[in-house]
């Protein structure tokens, strides 16, 4: 992993930890204080998931363990767990079903932490709605989407992220191969509006 990556990480962590100590520390029967302090202490620890993943990328390789699962049940438990997590704050989240196989083969786990990575992005972005799905890939495979309905790619953020969402999309992708082909991680603007995420898997 470039060392100057793991710097901007370390320190984003460091930020992270500084924030969620100075809410506890202000937190007594506050509610809405309580609800941020415990979607500061999510956030902070998917970035040490994220992290700990790409470093076993980089220092060990990383190997997806393929299931046979059906996409759409995937998605609904991904989302069940992501609206829990956030207590129904921030954008709509729905899934489109449409073109959606029956079975694909792929890692769980680790599409799961691509894909919530892609949600925090997308969160930071959508106006009011993000839009979750998953169609065949022409050349093979599946391709999973996420669709936010804010300005698109290249907007600029109050807090600027450190980048480390894609990398660890691409560490993902990468790990699901396939004879010659694999993975690809894609962001690009939709046609319609907003981001496009792509998870193009083999």
């Amino acid at each position: 992993m470039d060392p100057k990556l793991a710097a901007i990480i370390i320190h984003d962590i460091k930020n992270s930890l500084g924030n969620l100590e100075g809410e506890l520390r202000r937190l007594t029967d506050d509610v809405p204080r309580a609800q941020q302090a415990h979607v500061t202490c999510l956030a902070l620890q998917e970035k040490l998931i994220a992290f700990l993943t790409l470093y076993k990328a980089d220092s060990q390789g990383l190997r997806a363990q393929v299931e046979a699962l059906s996409p759409l049940d995937f998605l609904q438990s991904l989302l069940r767990e992501h609206q829990a997590n956030r207590n129904g704050h921030g954008a709509q989240i729905v899934i489109d079903p449409a073109n959606m196989p029956m079975v694909g083969f792929f890692d769980e786990h680790l599409v799961a932490l691509a894909l919530e990575a892609a949600l925090q992005n997308a969160s930071r972005f959508a106006r009011t709605r993000i839009e979750l799905g998953c169609q065949k890939n022409p050349a093979g495979g599946l391709i999973f989407t996420v669709h936010d309905d804010g300005p698109g790619v290249g907007a600029q953020e109050k807090k600027p992220s450190t980048g480390l969402g894609m990398d660890l999309c691409n560490a993902i992708a990468t790990a699901h191969n396939k004879e010659s082909q694999q993975g690809e991680a894609r962001l690009s603007n939709h046609p319609d509006g907003g981001a496009l995420f792509q998870l193009c898997l083999p």
